[in-house]
């Protein structure tokens, strides 16, 4: 079972925990090595800091019945001085931050556990947590999952795909011998042994060579600095080829954008080699970066004529659903690439498919006129076009939140058919399910959904814009968004030909952006409530009655008031009402 239990299936199993604690147990067997009991006993005061970066070290308790105690000289961490601790192990600073932030939100003590139920308990979240992720994923995460095959994974990790020193797994994982650590240690063949001397500097010779240690520096660290250093006055897509063949490792880089159903491509950075070149070798008719896009896998380009026929490879430059291109690199001095080379790649596509969107984002934040553009689609696997040809509806879509990486909730206002039938819609249609309603009305009802995979406004917001209305008529979706003023509309809407094979662009045109200063905002609130609402809500607010922990009651509140708590609690209702109607879409108030 460990075997399978990959980064992307480790990460589907943290997302299918329900709660807060789940995600907390998942995380501590998985990437601290706990075991089931020590799970339930470490708390905020276990955890330290070391002075190194990205860690934290967590102090675990020993058991009861006799561990290795540290009384005698002080206990190590956070422990207490009578407290036996049985070791002492590193947290991701990730992991850290969200055990602390957990323990501020539950109001725990220093001495609370952060999971405060039985072992047994312990083992059921794991189990449960399992389950949904197993069904989310097609298997992918067992669903006989256990706690003991989470520390296992996390040894595997750190001794195969990190490299760690066995003798820090060992001290980390509290395991009792080195040859307890075996069984996570795959046989290596001459050439693996061989590397490994390389990388280690041990050539036979004393001290290493400058080859050697030109193999153990990164080489894709100047396409992450590049990104880092980004003024926004040139694209990531230009930048990061040019930081990467800086380094002796790379002579060539280039980024092809476009999509991978055989529209128009182009090479939107290049360094080391001419375009024109780039375009002669085929490069945008054909190549690995096809199966990069297409697969969202790196893709090795030896022998290939789109790399000259030398080593190099393609990774997709991605940010969730949304391929923006391939990042392609060319080895300069013959060398295949390696497997840890591969993995630093990888990242800095995610990263520059990420920079790619967040520039869009930037861009349309500081824009002072927008491109507004409308598409149109009747595929039938949008659940807005679905449900209005078969109820004869109209179907607004009100709000899109991401729930997972792979699913959003739509909320709907329904005009022209009632709960029952969007509940028949939804149950013949894949991928779609927890129909909850909100509200019915005489001519129809408010309701959402959960959708798996991609959506129309799902799409376009991760490629940068900003959706503005939705509307699904006759088995016809119309969106209208917002993009930066001159931005290159056509990588969004090939990105959404991708996901819904009719979709077509119906207008694009500039428009001014309206714009609201904070005083004009907060007079526009302001406008909408009563003298009683106003009164209830900043008294609540100054009472501390947002704060947590909670400055004063509603019951506080309200006798300070002189009003019933029913009173004031139905003045504040409609005071947060009103202030959420003037942050959200008024449009959607009218129709109703």
């Amino acid at each position: 079972m460990v075997d399978g239990l990959d980064a992307d299936a480790y990460d589907a199993l943290v997302t299918a925990a329900e709660t807060y604690r789940a995600a907390v147990v998942v995380r501590l067997a998985g990437e601290v090595g706990l075991r089931t009991g020590e799970i339930t006993r470490v708390a905020p005061r276990h955890l330290s800091d070391p002075g190194v970066a990205d860690v934290s070290l967590l102090a675990v308790p020993a058991d009861d019945a006799g561990a290795r105690s540290e009384t005698d000289e002080g206990s190590p961490g956070g422990g207490d001085a009578a407290e036996p601790i049985d070791r002492e192990t590193v947290v991701p600073s990730s992991l850290a931050a969200e055990l602390r932030r957990y323990a501020e939100s539950e109001g725990l003590g220093e001495a609370e556990p952060f999971v405060d139920v039985s072992p047994r308990r312990v083992q059921m979240i794991v189990s449960e947590t399992a389950e949904r992720a197993a069904a989310r994923t097609d298997g992918a995460v067992p669903a006989d999952l256990t706690p003991r095959d989470l520390r296992d994974a996390f040894a595997r990790r750190l001794l195969v795909d990190r490299g760690v020193d066995p003798h820090a797994v060992r001290e980390a994982g509290g395991w009792e011998t080195l040859g307890t650590l075996d069984r996570y240690l795959g046989p290596l063949d001459g050439r693996a042994v061989a590397e490994a001397y390389a990388a280690a500097g041990s050539d036979g010779a004393a001290g290493g060579t400058d080859a050697d240690a030109g193999a153990r520096r990164s080489t894709a660290l100047g396409g992450f600095e590049a990104l880092a250093d980004g003024d926004g006055r040139e694209s990531p897509l230009a930048t990061v080829p040019a930081r990467l063949v800086e380094s002796d490792r790379w002579a060539e880089a280039w980024v092809v954008r476009g999509s991978a159903d055989g529209g128009r491509t182009e090479v939107a950075g290049a360094a080391g080699v001419d375009r024109e070149v780039l375009v002669d070798r085929g490069v945008t008719r054909e190549g690995p970066w096809l199966d990069a896009v297409e697969t969202g896998d790196p893709v090795l380009t030896d022998g290939d004529p789109s790399a000259d026929g030398r080593p190099g490879i393609a990774v997709p430059a991605s940010y969730r659903d949304v391929t923006h291109g391939a990042l392609c690199v060319v080895a300069g001095d013959g060398g295949p690439v390696s497997e840890t080379e591969q993995r630093e790649l990888v990242a800095l596509g995610r990263c520059l498919g990420w920079a790619v969107t967040a520039g869009r984002w930037r861009d349309l934040l500081h824009s002072d006129a927008v491109t507004e553009v409308e598409f149109h689609t009747a595929d039938e696997g949008a659940f807005l076009a679905r449900a209005s040809a078969a109820l004869d509806c109209r179907v607004d879509l009100d709000s899109t939140v991401g729930v997972t990486d792979d699913a959003s909730r739509l909320y709907l206002s329904v005009a022209g058919a009632m709960p029952q039938g969007v509940a028949d819609v939804v149950d013949g249609t894949g991928g779609v399910s927890d129909l909850r309603v909100i509200e019915t009305r005489e001519d129809g009802c408010s309701a959402s959904v959960r959708v798996e995979g991609g959506s129309a406004v799902r799409t376009l917001t991760e490629h940068g814009a900003t959706v503005r209305d939705a509307t699904a008529e006759d088995g016809r979706v119309r969106v209208v968004a917002d993009l930066p003023k001159g931005a290159d509309v056509r990588p969004v809407a090939d990105g959404l030909r991708a996901a819904f094979e009719d979709a077509r662009l119906a207008s694009k045109e500039s428009v001014p952006r309206s714009s609201r200063s904070e005083s004009s905002f907060r007079e526009g609130v302001a406008e909408r409530f009563t003298d009683r609402q106003w009164a209830a809500l900043s008294a609540a607010y100054h009472g501390g009655y947002f704060d947590w922990p909670r400055g004063s009651t509603a019951e506080e509140v309200a006798d300070a008031m002189g009003v019933s708590s029913p009173t004031f609690h139905n003045h504040l209702r409609k005071a947060q009402r009103a202030l959420l109607d003037g942050l959200f879409d008024e449009e959607h108030r009218e129709r109703r």
